[in-house]
């Protein structure tokens, strides 16, 4: 498949937007999760809550992709779960201590960004 200017430009603009809104995601279920925890809810749900709130927002960010990409979403999703990866690497060298128990949540990432962008083109194509 040839990638013209036109195309690789569509796929950055899609690859942002999916970003954007992962991003949005990732703050709004953070906050909802907090807002579990202060009612209550157990600290040991912590980790799946965390894990639970990546996974989302790659899936939301990818779909967002491959709705406004319109096709290749396998490729899409995977730019956008790496874009997604890199701005929480960033985050978590900046704000906190890098660790390798960032690689689970850089494999959630990838993996939601993928079945967001393969899930939103089948949706487009609908």
């Amino acid at each position: 498949m040839e990638q013209t200017p036109q195309t690789l430009v569509r796929m950055g603009k899609s690859t942002l937007l999916g970003l954007g809104i992962a991003l949005i995601c990732a703050l709004i279920t953070a906050f909802l999760f907090s807002a579990l925890l202060a009612l209550g809810v157990s600290d040991k749900l912590l980790p799946l809550l965390t894990h639970l709130s990546t996974l989302l927002s790659a899936v939301a960010g990818g779909m967002i992709s491959g709705l406004k990409g319109k096709e290749n979403g396998l490729l899409l999703g995977l730019c956008t779960g790496v874009a997604f990866g890199l701005v929480h690497c960033l985050l978590t060298v900046i704000f906190g201590d890098w660790t390798l128990s960032f690689l689970p949540y850089l494999a959630l990432e990838l993996l939601g960004g993928v079945l967001g962008g393969i899930l939103g083109v089948n949706l487009r194509k609908t």
